[in-house]
């Protein structure tokens, strides 16, 4: 069955249908969760929420308005992580940041974390908007079209932003080495 099908057998409330939706794409829209939240319970329980909304509105998804599937999937998991922020508590828990396990090894977990949070500082001052577009083109490997629809920029608009950040990025080569060994 190609996705198109499984998207209308889905329609039909067929649930075998929507698993198979599910399996396609739960590891794509947790990987874009989580590199936006940096925690693993919450990219979980944000997931969970993008599918079951994605079960429930599934008959309102129409391919004529969208170009890909996917696309509408990252809309409605931008929009939850968006929810999630305006809500969020301002208390962090010092376990919850560091996440370390007993049997790890605390020097290596600690420069892994130094070099994350280098390349996570640098991208953090970019503009918002910006550093959306770098993350989903360069970790969630989405094209234009659809970065286009979940921003509703012009494709051309993403290109420029993309582009220009890239150069900044170049300009500083520890990073970018860094934000390619991420990828």
């Amino acid at each position: 069955m190609t996705e198109l099908q499984l998207i209308e057998e889905a329609q039909k409330w067929n649930n075998e249908s929507f698993w198979k939706i599910y399996d396609l794409y739960i590891e794509k829209i947790y990987n874009f969760i989580y590199l936006k939240t940096y925690d693993k319970s919450i990219a979980e329980d944000l997931t969970s929420e993008v599918f079951f909304k994605a079960f429930e509105k599934i008959n309102q998804y129409k391919s004529q308005q969208w170009a890909q599937f996917s696309s509408w999937l990252y809309k409605i998991a931008y929009n939850k992580i968006v929810d999630y922020y305006k809500s969020k508590k301002e208390e962090v828990q010092i376990d919850n940041v560091f996440d370390l396990s007993d049997d790890s090894d605390l020097l290596s977990d600690i420069d892994n974390k130094t070099k994350v949070k280098e390349v996570y500082d640098f991208i953090n001052t970019l503009k918002a908007e910006h550093k959306e577009i770098i993350i989903m083109r360069l970790w969630d490997n989405l094209s234009y079209k659809e970065i286009s629809e979940i921003t509703w920029k012009s494709v051309d608009n993403c290109k420029k932003i993309f582009s220009r950040n890239l150069k900044v990025i170049n300009e500083n080569i520890t990073l970018a080495i860094l934000i390619l060994l991420f990828i």
